[in-house]
């Protein structure tokens, strides 16, 4: 799934972000970056929110709750 893809990436930017080595041109690319997949995310999660939302909306009445008994 390409959420998990962009967290991956979004986590090894974070990692190579907080080196104090890093020149200010790579880090500002690098942040660049993570603001795009950041934003990617964003809208993945949103879309996903979306279609949970619809499947539980068609699927209302379809299932009923029933008193679960212990003993």
């Amino acid at each position: 799934m390409k959420i998990e893809e962009d967290l991956k990436k979004l986590e090894e930017i974070t990692t190579r972000l907080e080196k104090d080595d890093l020149p200010l041109d790579e880090a500002i690319s690098l942040f660049e970056e993570g603001l795009s997949l950041a934003a990617s995310v964003k809208k993945g999660l949103e879309e996903a929110r979306l279609r949970i939302e619809k499947a539980v909306e068609e699927t209302k009445g379809t299932f009923s709750l029933e008193p679960f008994d212990l003993s």
